[in-house]
């Protein structure tokens, strides 16, 4: 059947057999497939077996009421048209079909030429808003799509940006003599530790891990002459080797989408004690992403070879953290951070150097 035949069918409810005869001759001669029921109970079985898209009901109906029929049929197709046919003394009920969505009523006896008209213009209002359906579901198909793309966009992007800070990482850790590959190890460390305390929301993570990247960015701004040295250095060295947080913060806090990391990268030399730098912050006053690097870095600097230290195993380093836990670390992000399997912590290690 084709859409416009499909469009022009209608089903005639109605217990007046002369009634239903004379609608049918009428709307046939009008180009409509005329389907006929006796009463409500079988108009609502041809109405779910045809679904037709207008229907002609009678009030005053045995076995079901025609505002009955109409709740009923309108929960099988909200998007049906319906009119209704009542005499003068129903007119009350006529009304109160359309609170459950006839597009009109005929009053009886019924002029052909209104009911026509009535059908054509119920028949354009369903036409109308199936439109509007169809339209709605097409922007939303092209809404999830866009959404789809620009998720996939923003995905890539993400990863530039991670790629790009890693390698600006490895490039400081490259500068600083020993310690290739420092923020990559510390990167998987923080993320385990931070999980472990509970950290899982994925803005958290992303900030935690952006700060851990750059977080010797300030080293940029440090001279090699200090930077570089193979000894010791002196107290005027030392000073300003204590800048690169701030030179760091100064740096990251310029770009909008690594602003929420200036926390960690500003305090990530600050001690639980209160005896770090820049600002000497104590305790759970120290931004909590600075103190679970503070662990991690402090477990990546005691378990990998530097120009002046070996390294110790993974254990020992372990009860070393553990011991200082309260004095220079955090003991809750201690706690969390031993129970961090050992196989992970080999396993982002090993990561790490591929």
């Amino acid at each position: 059947m084709s859409q416009l035949l499909a469009e022009r069918r209608v089903l005639i409810v109605d217990d007046d057999r002369q009634i239903r005869r004379v609608l049918s001759e009428f709307s046939a001669g009008a180009g409509f497939a005329c389907m006929q029921a006796i009463n409500g109970k079988e108009g609502l079985a041809l109405f779910q077996a045809e679904r037709p898209p207008l229907t002609v009901t009678d009030v005053q109906m045995p076995a079901l009421s025609g505002v009955e029929f109409l709740k009923q049929a309108r929960a099988l197709d909200p998007h049906a048209a319906f009119l209704v046919l009542t005499g003068v003394g129903d007119i009350q009920t006529a009304v109160e079909s359309l609170k459950y969505g006839a597009y009109d009523f005929i009053l009886k006896p019924v002029n052909m030429e209104e009911l026509l008209n009535a059908a054509e213009r119920a028949l354009e209002h369903r036409a109308l808003i199936l439109e509007r359906r169809e339209y709605q579901a097409l922007l939303e198909r092209r809404v999830a799509e866009a959404t789809r793309d620009l998720e996939a966009t923003l995905g890539a992007l993400e990863e530039t940006y991670r790629s790009t800070l890693e390698a600006l990482g490895s490039a400081i850790d490259t500068r600083d003599l020993g310690t290739q590959a420092h923020s990559r190890r510390v990167r998987g460390y923080s993320l385990a530790i931070a999980r472990a305390h509970g950290m899982t929301g994925e803005a958290e993570l992303r900030t935690l891990e952006h700060g851990v990247l750059l977080h010797d960015i300030g080293k940029i701004g440090i001279p090699d002459a200090i930077l570089l040295k193979p000894g010791p250095l002196t107290p005027a060295e030392w000073k300003v080797m204590r800048t690169h947080p701030e030179i760091g913060r100064q740096l990251v806090e310029q770009i909008p989408f690594l602003r929420p990391a200036v926390p960690i990268v500003y305090h990530h030399h600050e001690r639980w004690d209160g005896t770090g730098y820049p600002q000497g912050l104590k305790g759970e006053a120290i931004p909590l992403g600075a103190r679970i690097f503070a662990v991690a870095d402090a477990f990546d600097a005691m378990t990998f070879d530097r120009p002046y230290s070996r390294a110790i195993e993974f254990e020992a380093a372990r009860a070393e953290i553990q011991r200082s836990g309260g004095t220079h670390f955090d003991p809750a992000v201690v706690k969390s951070f031993m129970g961090v399997p050992l196989g992970a912590l080999e396993e982002i290690r090993r990561r790490s150097l591929v």
